[in-house]
């Protein structure tokens, strides 16, 4: 009876574990993300606009025009590899200019996480 209980236990502590893990790896502290708001209403705001949908007085002076992160093919086609390269290194034949000398690679993180996790959920 005693082993029984104690493989039960182990069971269940060996889940809670696995269950931390996964979710660790899933969900960003919120410390980042509320750094990335403050970067993303700094610098991205002015061509992306408040609510990421790229509408904006600037915006209207751009061709193409800002991405609009709360469209539909947006959030498909927008992976976070290509949001950070977009980020890191701009984006050739448009406004988006390279970030990578201006944020650090931490910060850029945390842009594309307040952009997936906030804006993109509207």
């Amino acid at each position: 009876m005693y082993v029984h209980k104690k493989i039960i236990i182990n069971t269940f502590g060996y889940l809670i574990l696995i269950i931390n893990t996964v979710a660790a790896n899933h969900l960003v502290a919120i410390s980042e993300v509320s750094l990335g708001k403050k970067i993303y209403h700094d610098r991205c705001e002015v061509c992306h606009g408040s609510q990421g949908d790229g509408k904006t007085f600037a915006a209207n002076a751009l061709y193409p025009t800002p991405k609009n992160f709360t469209a539909k093919v947006s959030k498909k086609e927008l992976t976070r590899e290509r949001m950070i390269e977009s980020i890191t290194r701009g984006r050739p034949g448009t406004a988006m200019m390279p970030w990578e000398r201006i944020l650090s690679k931490q910060e850029i993180h945390s842009v594309v996480n307040y952009i997936q996790q906030i804006l993109m959920e509207l």
